[in-house]
């Protein structure tokens, strides 16, 4: 399986603080990969320099086999890495659905489809993920529970077409019923085909979907392995993962 993302090597610097430490991680297509580790482990710094936000102090990233290392975060965006990030950032003033077309501001007229026929394709397919938002799509987003909200976020990101849908903590906050039920629906998207990278605290439950995971530590990657290898050493688990 060919590799949608890699990142090779790749240092952050916020001044003479080193918050990404020559860290490399391959995510395959098709795949969901998972960056685990506590607060203050490199994690969103890796991400926002994934998605241009900030820059690498050395190292490469190349996506779909090109280097995007020195993109800007609006050609990155339009290329098609889409990031749902930490603590939702939705509009809040501004109804659901409203939330949903400002997400899909990549998408464009592909083969015979408009670009209205594909927005109104990828909204039918975030309703079917999560109904609840359907049900609320006039309704104004920053009277949503925490978890509508976090799935606004998601969904957000999805109306873009993401070809790498980039999810920060996805269940910080949140009860565990709702945490059980979005992962269950990011490993439907995944089953339809999108390339996934998660960052999360709740390692467990992210080792049961993803297929490879890293353990970041103070901005280096510590452990890698399948999921599944992971979730079964009790020892690695408790020694880095916090359970």
């Amino acid at each position: 399986m060919s590799n949608l993302l890699e990142v090779k090597n790749l240092s952050v610097h916020y001044g003479v603080i080193e918050a990404v430490k020559e860290v490399s991680i391959q995510v395959p297509k098709g795949s969901i990969v998972a960056i685990l580790g506590a607060n203050g482990g490199g994690k969103t710094s890796l991400l926002k320099t994934i998605s241009g936000l900030i820059d690498a102090t050395e190292g490469d990233i190349l996506f779909d086999g090109q280097i995007i290392t020195d993109k800007s975060a609006e050609w990155i965006a339009n290329a098609g890495i889409v990031q749902a990030p930490e603590g939702r950032q939705i509009f809040g003033d501004l109804t659901v659905e409203e939330n949903l077309r400002i997400g899909a501001f990549t998408v464009k007229k592909q083969g015979t489809k408009s670009r209205k026929e594909r927005l109104e394709e990828n909204l039918a397919r975030v309703y079917r993920y999560f109904p609840v938002l359907k049900e609320r799509r006039q309704q104004v987003a920053l009277t949503l529970s925490g978890g509508e909200q976090q799935m606004l976020a998601i969904s957000r990101a999805l109306m873009a077409s993401p070809k790498l849908l980039i999810l920060d903590e996805p269940s910080l906050g949140l009860a565990p019923m709702i945490v059980r039920d979005i992962f269950a629906i990011i490993n439907e998207f995944k089953k339809e085909g999108t390339t996934i990278l998660i960052v999360e605290q709740n390692a467990l439950q992210t080792l049961k979907i993803a297929d490879y995971a890293y353990v970041l530590q103070v901005g280096e990657v510590i452990v890698e392995g399948s999921a599944d290898e992971l979730r079964q050493d009790p020892k690695l688990v408790e020694a880095y993962l916090g359970k």
